[in-house]
């Protein structure tokens, strides 16, 4: 595998690619209109630095015309401007990075964040645990308990000892893992916009408010009676320096969320809903069937539903097919609102190219391979799930929403 970066400067764009693919060399970026081939053959990393693009980007989520490229734009201003408020989350944390020393040459003495950016169910305890166990060092989290455990006080345990609110160590205690000394430490965000059951009032959001969801944590902190407490905080958006955004088949993506649910109801014995919903085609449509009956009336006199709903509203599950195309675009958004190097990783690489993504992972965090990676099972697919006619609707659906690179990085999926 050969890493070819122009400087990550705004406007360029570097790609992971195979010796042998020698078309896919460095080219001006559009964060719109991107020349990305198929990610069944290779990686693209980019660099979305775009300040004169700020104007506008706050009011556009996805869907409609935009004069400056945008495809299909809907201007979400309206609806979010009763939730904004201000740049508090932002700027309240902004001290706290400040204080992480700089050393002579500019870089920090404590590790870098690289985000790892994902609709849930999209691979990312696997991404986690794979660089986790290869390299030998730990990773972190935005969340509390099993994901990221506590430290032997009954803490969460920060990566920053300065920014208190997180992001937070996934193995703080596991002598197994060491503290990177290099490179990016791969940190879990799911952002916002993401809700399992719930009206569009609850998942339609602006990059604005994505962008806080992405930097908040969730944490243990020791209260005044000597017993634990559950905390809510963010950290500041200084501390990220690259971000690697996972995608997923949306429909293996939202058949896996289904399974999550299924997780949980069996944690709690709840077995009423395991025995309706049975893990399998037909427990997965039934439930699909009773959540989109919950909010159908919301859902159907949504104006962001207006080109579509009559086209998906018999789709298993279709609120969540809009809510993963929001997603992503809400996550494109925010790398580029950023500015910082993105790396666009494909779930089903791993099935494709093990080695190589691997390789390329690894590449882009700057960490090396010291270990045999963990196994990785092949095989959960769920188009069967779906008619050919629920598909095309799916599609259908994305066209209309879906910004550029959304549209590039998901339209082969319905090939």
């Amino acid at each position: 595998m050969d890493l070819s970066v122009d400087h990550f400067s705004c406007g360029t764009v570097g790609s992971i690619s195979s010796d042998s693919d020698s078309q896919k060399d460095s080219a001006e970026y559009n964060p719109l209109v991107s020349p990305l081939t198929s990610p069944k053959q290779d990686f693209r990393i980019i660099s979305m630095c775009s300040p004169i693009f700020l104007i506008f980007v706050t009011g556009v989520l996805f869907g409609g015309v935009c004069t400056l490229g945008l495809k299909k734009s809907i201007d979400l201003t309206a609806h979010a401007i009763s939730h904004l408020r201000g740049e508090d989350i932002l700027n309240e944390s902004e001290n706290e990075a400040k204080k992480i020393i700089l050393s002579s040459d500019g870089s920090t003495d404590q590790p870098k964040i690289s985000w790892l950016l994902s609709f849930p169910n999209s691979g990312t305890s696997y991404t986690s645990k794979l660089v986790k166990i290869v390299t030998g060092y730990k990773t972190a989290s935005n969340y509390f308990g099993a994901e990221h455990g506590r430290n032997v006080s009954g803490f969460s345990t920060p990566v920053f000892p300065v920014s208190t609110q997180g992001p937070f160590w996934t193995d703080p205690n596991d002598d197994r893992f060491q503290t990177p000394s290099r490179g990016y430490v791969l940190t879990k965000s799911h952002c916002g916009a993401r809700c399992a059951s719930c009206k569009p009032d609850d998942y339609i959001e602006n990059h604005h408010l994505f962008l806080k969801d992405c930097l908040k944590t969730e944490y243990i902190m020791r209260n005044g009676n000597g017993g634990v407490t559950k905390m809510k905080g963010h950290y500041d958006k200084k501390l990220v320096s690259r971000a690697i955004h996972l995608i997923r088949d949306p429909f293996d993506n939202i058949v896996s969320r289904f399974h999550l649910a299924h997780k949980h109801s069996e944690r709690r014995k709840e077995l009423k809903f395991l025995a309706k919903y049975p893990k399998s085609k037909e427990g997965f449509r039934d439930f699909c069937k009773d959540i989109g009956m919950e909010f159908r009336s919301e859902e159907k006199h949504s104006k962001f539903f207006d080109d579509f709903f009559d086209e998906v509203k018999n789709v298993p599950c279709y609120a969540d097919f809009f809510k993963y195309l929001q997603w992503h675009n809400l996550a494109f958004t925010t790398t580029w609102d950023l500015g910082i190097p993105t790396m666009i990783l494909h779930y089903e690489n791993y099935t494709y190219n093990f080695n190589g993504t691997k390789d390329s992972l690894l590449e882009f965090l700057e960490q090396e391979d010291n270990h045999d990676p963990p196994d990785f099972i092949r095989g959960k697919t769920y188009r069967h799930y779906f008619s050919k006619e629920e598909v095309q609707a799916v599609f259908s659906m994305l066209s209309k929403v879906a910004l550029q690179e959304t549209w590039i990085h998901t339209k082969h999926y319905f090939d």
